[in-house]
């Protein structure tokens, strides 16, 4: 058994670069789609696993058509007793993309995610064997936090976020603990997310977006920083 398709969607990015968070709330705010805040902002924390020899950031990096990313998502504070954390795998097929998630047991961050710990939240997630079996070939790789907005167009079918204050976090095996990557200037990132039967109006939709189209994802950055401290 593998892990279920999921509904798939079409994701593009912009980097903002040069524009202050507040410029790029103000642009969403006036674009011609009527985009309005559908939730309040909040930051978005994700440890993200891989194998060894990091083959998901080689996938990404050399553009293989079909890739998975793995990633364990909560909100809020980066540190403290983590109440709903999931186990999250981001699917890429082609130009489309998806992603399954898997509600798994409470985790206490105090400065890094020990090992036992990560592994008993896995094990208590009661996911399908051949999952567990997956999950236990990869290790953490990186953590990104990152403040995001969230928009909404006034049709429904398109969907923006605003993702800033980027930051990235190391992990040292032994012991899991958490040490900050020294702050690097990043862009804002916006993503407009839409299902296929929207394709037809994406191009106008991202038209009134003045900002350079990119493959940028957060993960790759992250390890890329890691490489480069």
């Amino acid at each position: 058994m593998t892990d279920p398709l999921p509904h798939l969607r079409y994701e593009r990015k912009f980097l903002a670069s040069g524009a202050s968070l507040a410029e790029v709330l103000a642009g969403v705010r006036q674009h011609p789609g009527l985009f309005r805040e559908a939730y309040p902002d909040r930051t978005v924390n994700s440890l993200y696993l891989d194998s060894p020899a990091r083959r998901d950031y080689f996938q990404h990096v050399n553009g293989a058509a079909n890739r998975v990313k793995t990633r364990i998502r909560w909100y809020g504070p980066l540190s403290g007793h983590i109440e709903r954390p999931t186990l999250e795998r981001k699917f890429k097929r082609g130009s489309v993309s998806g992603k399954t998630g898997c509600p798994l047991p409470a985790l206490h961050v105090n400065g890094g995610i020990a090992p036992p710990d990560l592994n008993a939240a896995l094990d208590g997630a009661g996911m399908p064997e051949n999952l567990r079996t997956a999950l236990r070939h990869l290790e953490p790789a990186v953590v990104v936090s990152y403040r995001r907005h969230y928009f909404q167009s006034a049709n429904g079918g398109f969907r923006l976020t605003v993702d800033s204050r980027l930051r990235f976090l190391r992990l040292h095996g032994a012991t899991g603990a958490m040490t900050p990557v020294p702050d690097h200037p990043y862009p804002v990132i916006i993503e407009l997310k839409y299902e296929p039967r929207h394709a037809d109006e994406a191009t106008r939709v991202a038209e009134p977006l003045p900002y350079r189209l990119s493959r940028s994802s957060k993960y790759v950055l992250g390890i890329e920083r890691l490489l480069a401290t």
